[in-house]
């Protein structure tokens, strides 16, 4: 093959995938966006500390980490992360990141109940909110607005929801257990 004609493929297999039905922004929306990401984190991170795995809770860790993830401003639970952090040894410690990234928390639901919360989300702003559970329990995501009308609801693997509000307004966000036992959860928002 030609050396010259391999980046001629890439670029027409470029122009090709802007071109077609759904583009490039299709192949942009199945890649896990960044609450995406950290909410798997935290659930990593939970599953490498409970199998005193060092080095999986420091990679989870390092994304947790140069996200800028906090918790939310709202939240009164138990962080787990500054207990994380004091697992992994210094030379292993991921730096922080920015101050201004998502904001996380994790919960209970008891089996067949939910538990919610409200977080008020700017209009015109992107909205992104990700859940995440070391278990395999059934969990929905569910999102309504002020009116209690639903703008997201989740019952598959990947549960994230995101939008774009009209208004400035709280929303309500749920998280429901399908499951027979107690589900641990990690949740992100953007």
């Amino acid at each position: 093959m030609n050396p010259l004609s391999r980046p001629r493929l890439v670029l027409i297999g470029l122009m090709a995938l802007a071109t077609a039905p759904g583009g490039m922004a299709a192949a942009q929306e199945d890649a896990p966006a960044l609450g995406e990401r950290v909410a798997l984190a935290l659930a990593t991170a939970q599953t490498a500390q409970i199998r005193s795995d060092r080095d999986g809770l420091a990679r989870a860790l390092g994304v947790i980490e140069r996200s800028g993830a906090r918790p939310l401003d709202d939240w009164t639970g138990a962080d787990p992360v500054p207990a994380w952090r004091a697992l992994v040894p210094a030379t292993q410690s991921p730096l922080r990141g920015s101050p201004l990234g998502p904001g996380y928390r994790s919960g209970k639901a008891n089996p067949g109940a939910s538990d919610s919360f409200e977080q008020v989300f700017l209009s015109g702003k992107k909205a992104s909110i990700a859940l995440s559970t070391p278990s395999d329990t059934p969990l929905t995501l569910q999102v309504l607005d002020a009116d209690r009308r639903p703008v997201c609801t989740t019952i598959d693997a990947r549960r994230a929801c995101r939008w774009v509000p009209l208004f400035t307004q709280r929303y309500v966000i749920e998280v429901r257990n399908g499951g027979n036992r107690v589900a641990e959860y990690f949740l992100v928002v953007e």
